[in-house]
């Protein structure tokens, strides 16, 4: 359960799918800049065959709360198209998770709630009316959602941004480890629940998908296309490390 304590801010994560060296990159930028409770928005698996982003989200013990992404739904139900596999790579990593990481996976609820001195917030993998398949994007039309928050947190699409509705201020945090803007810069933001304010962070992964790049892990073509995305028109502040 998320509650208020004073002076203290959230760190939110959403999408490595597998990549945990993006991932440890990104925790360890947020608790430098004094966040010590987490939210992660799902998918820490899909993609990258790995198991160690469970590993470390477990090892966090109260410290994070978890959301199940779409990625963690078909992992365990096993439910996709079987030719999605050569790129999904859910199979392998489902191999590679221990029963108790299974069940930890299994514990994430769909969605959280919580009430700050900012507002109330929703945390998320996609979008109000599909917690976890629901895709919200730069340019889609906020005004069909009616979330009951003041602050709706996401992840999903991998692109993100700060948008304001009514009274509504939607969040998407992006993708940690699988950026699809930038390839370079992976996203993350940080979350202050007495002011309400937001800042959406961008750093450098290009140390953390060096491996990938260079072909010393089995990941689908389509993977590498994405790392090597450029983009001029980033959301979020590029931060040094």
């Amino acid at each position: 359960m998320l509650t208020e304590s004073e002076n203290e801010v959230i760190g939110i994560l959403s999408d490595a799918h597998g990549n945990h060296a993006a991932f440890i990159l990104g925790w360890q930028i947020l608790s430098g800049l004094g966040a010590t409770r987490f939210v992660y928005l799902g998918d820490a698996v899909g993609y990258i065959p790995s198991a160690d982003v469970i590993t470390s989200l477990m090892e966090m013990g109260d410290k994070v709360l978890c959301i199940k992404g779409n990625h963690e739904l078909m992992l365990l139900s096993a439910h996709y198209p079987s030719c999605q596999e050569s790129c999904y790579r859910l199979q392998k990593t489902a191999e590679l998770l221990s029963v108790e990481e299974k069940s930890f996976v299994s514990s994430w609820p769909e969605q959280l709630r919580a009430r700050f001195s900012a507002g109330s917030c929703l945390f998320l993998h996609g979008s109000p009316h599909h917690s976890t398949n629901g895709y919200i994007y730069p340019d889609t039309d906020l005004s069909k959602f009616k979330p009951r928050s003041n602050f709706v947190f996401m992840g999903h699409s991998h692109r993100p941004f700060i948008r304001r509705n009514n009274d509504s201020v939607y969040v998407n945090v992006g993708s940690c480890g699988l950026p699809r803007d930038d390839g370079r810069y992976g996203s993350i933001a940080l979350f202050d629940p007495a002011e309400g304010d937001v800042r959406l962070l961008r750093y450098d992964i290009s140390s953390a998908i060096e491996k990938f790049l260079s072909g010393l892990f089995d990941v689908h073509p389509s993977v590498i296309e994405i790392f090597q995305r450029r983009s001029k028109s980033m959301q979020g502040d590029i931060i040094e490390f």
